[in-house]
């Protein structure tokens, strides 16, 4: 999901002192040489990747409350639902501070505190397993954006809604509520990632 296409690396080719047009009928030569992995190193280098992503967030969930299981769940609905899993490890540190058993006044439960109106659509069985709270907290956050992607501040508007259920852009633009979430669900992503997204109303769509 996260890792597509084929991975090309790049050759110089090494030369040997020549007479100055000594390669001009064969340009080629000259030209960098490309190969292609083969579907066994590919898949490799792919385990490699998935394993410093996992490295990655393990670290960033352990810092901040939580444990290595809920890392790895993070990573499996990351790649189910297409969502960067950072954003997924910040929305859910938001929430609840990666607390299993964290409950609200309105009945939002578990790790990414779903509504029970969100608990009953997406048939949520047990909301304070924390595998299955973030599987669904994913599955929703994924129609959020899904929602709301032709909008250039797509990122706000799906994670206000995320907070304070789908509406309206000028609903979700206008709500201070949903402008706090927002910002410090971001505010914890920056932290962590080399490719920030601008906190505000108006922030760049970026998926």
């Amino acid at each position: 999901m996260i890792f597509n296409g084929i991975l090309c690396l790049s050759l110089g080719t090494v030369m040997t002192v020549a007479p100055p047009d000594a390669f001009a009928c064969k340009p080629a030569l000259s030209m960098p040489r490309h190969i292609t992995l083969s579907k066994e190193n590919q898949a490799r280098f792919q385990a490699y990747l998935r394993a410093r992503e996992r490295e990655k967030i393990t670290q960033m969930v352990c810092s901040t409350g939580g444990k290595p299981e809920h890392a790895q769940s993070l990573v499996t609905a990351a790649r189910e639902f297409e969502i960067d899993p950072v954003l997924l490890a910040a929305v859910t540190f938001v929430e609840s501070g990666f607390r299993p058993r964290a409950a609200s006044s309105k009945g939002a439960r578990g790790m990414m505190q779903l509504r029970p109106v969100v608990l009953e659509v997406l048939g949520v069985t047990d909301p304070w397993d924390p595998h299955e709270n973030i599987m669904a907290g994913a599955a929703y956050l994924k129609t959020c954006f899904e929602r709301y992607a032709a909008h250039h501040n797509s990122t706000y508007l799906a994670l206000a809604a995320y907070n304070i259920g789908p509406g309206p852009v000028e609903k979700l633009a206008r709500s201070d509520a949903a402008e706090r979430f927002v910002r410090k669900v971001l505010q914890a992503y920056n932290k962590w990632t080399s490719v920030p997204i601008p906190v505000n109303r108006e922030c760049a769509g970026t998926r």
